[in-house]
């Protein structure tokens, strides 16, 4: 028996995974489990606070379906959820959530939600978004606001970039050091030596290869020995998101280089 289109009774059902169908002629989402057959129209549903709500077509659409009971798979309200609560920790705005709903929208359509954790792919999403949208968050800030490691994360990332095609630009290391420099309380002549250093590097053979996190804890690290501010190699090293070993491997190389 073919579905119908509960809202115009078209033929037309397209299959978005996890028992999540759409159709072609309305644009309607439901679930084709047999409960939305049932679905009583006076059933009063509390509505979601107004401050909640992200400004974008795609999410308000996703919470009316969700609201009127149309759609039982709770993967995408999962998955708008748990991008609105990292978005809130890392303090990234409403176009990185909005981006990172379409991410994982897609993302569901290439299947790469089955068989996977709806919050994980999300935090991956908005890992990814955050790269397109040039905003400076690493993998360990992400990584620390979910159940994911590091690893975990960065696979995630790169197989939703593969499989979507997306365009993501090198991460600006100049982009992330006032954070970090702020994060270590350092002055302003360690993070301005620090630029001289990495612009240094950047501009060299020796960039290609060397992690954005990796340059940056090293370039601090350097800067804080030359005004002899006392900051130790495990204190940069967890601030920035690298191992002390690489830090300090980093930082060999560069003085070498400099």
């Amino acid at each position: 028996m073919k579905l119908k289109c509960p809202e115009c009774e078209s033929l037309k059902i397209k299959d978005e995974g996890d028992s999540v169908m759409s159709c072609n002629d309305c644009d309607l989402i439901f679930d084709s489990g047999p409960k939305w057959t049932s679905y009583n129209p006076d059933t009063v549903v509390p509505s979601i606070p107004q401050e909640q709500n992200i400004n974008s077509r795609t999410i308000m659409k996703w919470q009316k379906e969700t609201r009127t009971g149309n759609l039982a798979s709770r993967s995408i309200l999962l998955a708008s959820d748990e991008i609105e609560r990292i978005a809130f920790d890392l303090k990234v705005d409403n176009t990185i959530k909005e981006s990172a709903l379409e991410i994982f929208s897609s993302s569901s359509k290439a299947g790469l939600v089955r068989g996977r954790s709806s919050e994980k792919v999300a935090a991956a999403a908005i890992y990814t978004a955050c790269r397109m949208e040039n905003v400076p968050r690493t993998l360990d800030e992400v990584a620390d606001k979910t159940n994911l490691n590091r690893n975990e994360l960065s696979r995630l990332h790169r197989l939703i970039t593969r499989k979507l095609k997306l365009k993501i630009s090198i991460t600006n290391t100049s982009n992330l050091l006032p954070r970090f420099s702020d994060k270590l309380a350092l002055n302003r002549n360690i993070e301005i030596y620090a630029q001289d250093i990495i612009n240094t590097v950047e501009n060299s053979d020796y960039r290609q290869g060397i992690s954005p996190t990796a340059l940056l804890g090293a370039s601090l690290y350097l800067s804080c020995k030359k005004y002899k501010v006392r900051r130790s190699q495990l204190e940069i090293a967890k601030a920035v998101g690298t191992s002390e070993v690489t830090l300090r491997n980093r930082a060999k190389e560069i003085i070498k280089l400099i």
